[in-house]
């Protein structure tokens, strides 16, 4: 269990010398490859006029770990590859839950959450004894079940999804992965993320 968000988002792998590939995928657009290199923020003025295609070329590769409420929003974002932590397969034995921040701020809410978790774990484990798989068990879990998902997004969906999930509308856990994200990628892509 984790007070707080704790979401944790490493940066796994990226394309190499990305924001050359890039600046050349739209040099070839406009037959300007002989100025490769010579502007430095070339690809945010084609990002600020909208041409965005070339930025598709470049992916970027994250490790993220969070619960799986957040993560069901996560991957409904489409371009992208994901592989997740099984509950099928892995058993669930230890109590390992998001405390939202927001719900011990309510008095006796987090008494009152932290008895549902304790409830839910319970029932996972009475389950299995009774003779149901992991498979079937999990059902009882709650959305908050700490996860881990490795995601790969090209550059134009991660824009997208920072910009999208950064908003005061997000989920807040989620709006923690964007932020962590977009200073990741600020710092690994300064060219195409300068402007977020």
């Amino acid at each position: 269990m984790s007070d707080g968000y704790g979401v944790e988002v490493t940066l796994l792998a990226i394309t190499p010398d990305a924001e050359r590939l890039i600046e050349s995928a739209g040099r070839l657009c406009w037959n300007t490859q002989d100025k490769t290199g010579t502007v430095p923020d070339r690809i945010q003025a084609w990002i600020e006029i909208g041409h965005e295609s070339m930025i598709e070329h470049a992916c970027a590769t994250f490790s993220i770990r969070g619960s799986r409420a957040m993560t069901h929003e996560l991957v409904r974002h489409r371009l992208a590859s994901y592989s997740q932590r099984s509950q099928r397969y892995v058993r669930e034995n230890e109590e390992s839950y998001v405390l939202p921040p927001e719900v011990t701020s309510v008095d006796g809410a987090g008494e009152t959450y932290r008895n549902a978790m304790g409830a839910a774990w319970k029932a996972y484990r009475e389950l299995q004894k009774q003779g149901l798989k992991p498979e079937i068990a999990r059902y009882v879990l709650p959305n908050a079940c700490y996860t881990e998902i490795i995601c790969t997004w090209n550059f134009r969906e991660l824009r997208h999804i920072i910009a999208l999930r950064s908003t005061p509308r997000a989920l807040p856990e989620i709006r923690e992965v964007a932020k962590k994200l977009r200073d990741i990628m600020k710092s690994a892509a300064p060219q195409v993320f300068a402007d977020l």
